[in-house]
């Protein structure tokens, strides 16, 4: 029994790609660079953009996919997405979909307020990768607009002379591709869009396909969770001091492991994410740990 699952291509496809590979996978690609080898007796990928899982898990050429939450969702405002099923998002650093202008074209726009004002009735022109949820912006703001997909960079659209659009409704992750192209953002409709692990309905029905599609979405989220922990480790030279730091740690959510010292007390050792490290020294201190130090848990893209 095989599972489909679908590869991200563009900016997903290399920290899936490097999470794998950390987790144990032995990846390659094909000749022809749409399958990609992988050591399992039950899976095989196949990249293909993440504009199309959606579609392709709802008619059931595929068991699963790594798509993103706003593709999801403009195939949902398209169509009734029976069989699609959202087994967890991955803890990605989420981007955000916005709506930007060209600087050159609008230099006094700053909000979409100020966009309508200067537009009037005017029929306007958006390009989107993301149509469906293009119109509804559209309707929403009361814009007299045609949406149409750029097939392809859709900052490009707003690059004069005579841009093909007057607003883009586009991902970003930091706004950098915007600015070097002189794109101007002015309103923001989602700051927290996440990738998703989406399976069809159906395959999850097998219990053999729904076990290969759960233990790889585990595999993929552990190892980009991990890039986050590190190991923060402390020695506890005075006794009385071990078991007040024990019952705080436990407290805090955290099994400490202890290793007794030579010349007595302990070694204590816990997994934390590092944003919380800068928080528990001092306390830690304050209680008697010495010689404090950190390490990272893994290595990503090792």
């Amino acid at each position: 029994m095989l599972v489909k699952v679908y590869f991200p291509d563009g900016h997903l496809e290399k920290p899936i790609w490097d999470a794998l590979v950390t987790a144990g996978y032995k990846l390659g690609k094909s000749e022809r660079g749409y399958l990609i080898d992988v050591d399992h007796p039950m899976l095989v990928f196949k990249q293909v953009r993440p504009q199309i899982m959606p579609l392709y898990i709802e008619i059931g050429k595929g068991d699963g996919a790594i798509t993103g939450g706003d593709i999801l969702e403009n195939w949902k405002l398209k169509m009734e997405l029976e069989n699609v099923v959202v087994l967890d998002s991955l803890p990605l650093r989420p981007t955000k979909l916005v709506v930007a202008v060209s600087e050159e074209v609008y230099p006094e726009v700053r909000t979409i307020e100020d966009f309508k004002e200067t537009v009037g009735d005017k029929k306007i022109f958006i390009a989107s990768e993301f149509p469906e949820i293009a119109k509804e912006y559209a309707k929403k703001k009361g814009l007299n607009a045609v949406v149409f997909d750029p097939i392809g960079k859709t900052e490009a659209s707003l690059l004069p002379p005579i841009p093909e659009a007057d607003l883009i409704i586009e991902v970003t992750e930091f706004g950098t591709t915007l600015k070097e192209n002189k794109c101007k953002i002015i309103d923001v409709l989602n700051d927290q869009v996440k990738s998703v692990f989406i399976a069809n309905k159906e395959s999850l029905k097998v219990r053999e396909k729904k076990e290969v599609l759960e233990n790889l979405l585990t595999d993929i989220k552990e190892v980009i969770e991990s890039r986050n922990l590190v190991s923060l480790y402390f020695n506890v030279p005075e006794r009385e001091n071990l078991d007040k730091i024990i019952d705080y740690l436990t407290s805090e959510g955290f099994d400490p492991t202890i290793s007794p010292l030579a010349k007595g007390a302990a070694a204590v050792h816990i997994i934390v994410d590092r944003t919380r490290v800068k928080f528990l020294k001092p306390v830690l201190r304050t209680m008697g740990a010495k010689r404090i130090g950190t390490s990272p848990v893994i290595t990503f893209g090792d």
